[in-house]
């Protein structure tokens, strides 16, 4: 399963917690009813997110199926 599961254990609790969070949002109608709100809530989930993975993701790990290759001429 690791082959197809790319990635930490709180990488994918990290989805998880951003699922539960946009599903929260909706299900309240933050979006619609207190807007600055919703811009906060999902600015601060954005930023913690990308924190936790960098934060947890040590150099040369690999996070992707297929490896980034440059493309000729750029």
């Amino acid at each position: 399963m690791r082959d197809i599961f790319l990635g930490k254990v709180v990488h994918w609790l990290v989805l998880a917690v951003v699922i539960a969070v946009l599903w929260w949002l909706g299900t309240n109608l933050v979006q619609t009813r207190n807007y600055d709100l919703f811009l906060t809530v999902l600015f601060l989930v954005t930023t913690g997110a990308v924190a936790v993975i960098i934060v947890t993701t040590r150099k040369g790990e690999k996070v992707t199926r297929e490896p980034f290759e440059d493309e000729p001429g750029c």
